[in-house]
């Protein structure tokens, strides 16, 4: 995946040498994704890891999984960061699903975010994070 940032790709459209069409197929993984399949779709190539893998990290069962990937569920927003945390994706990548789901990004005032977001950024396993989360009083996953 090649993702571009919003001003590269500005300033690629602004080019005289450029067709549109070059132009999108250059630039396809930077495009906002509106299609939860999709979405999913290009997270789990981008995890480079097998669907059962993620699946394990992010201890949860196999049917909600496919369900979320095939946009028949909508996950909570602890959900959506399990999955993250399980494919070793970055912030970015977890607020760009918040976002998707209409939930809140993870905010660095709050306590409990910015554990989540120091787990995101280090890559902590889900587990490692539950661990600092009820380490500091926080509400881990499995109390939810």
């Amino acid at each position: 995946m090649s993702y571009k940032r919003t001003e590269d790709l500005l300033e690629q459209l602004k080019l005289q040498n450029i067709s549109y069409e070059d132009y999108l197929s250059d630039n396809e993984d930077s495009f906002v994704v509106t299609d939860l399949t999709v979405f999913w779709k290009r997270a789990i190539k981008k995890s480079k890891m097998a669907k059962i893998d993620i699946i394990n990290g992010a201890d949860m069962g196999y049917t909600y999984f496919y369900n979320i990937i095939g946009g028949k569920s909508i996950p909570a927003r602890d959900t959506i960061i399990k999955i993250h945390l399980s494919m070793g994706l970055g912030l970015e990548d977890c607020q760009s699903a918040l976002k998707l789901y209409n939930w809140a990004y993870l905010h660095p005032k709050n306590k409990r975010d910015s554990i989540l977001i120091y787990a995101l950024t280090h890559n902590l396993s889900l587990y490692e994070a539950e661990d600092v989360l009820v380490s500091q009083n926080e509400k881990g996953f499995k109390s939810l």
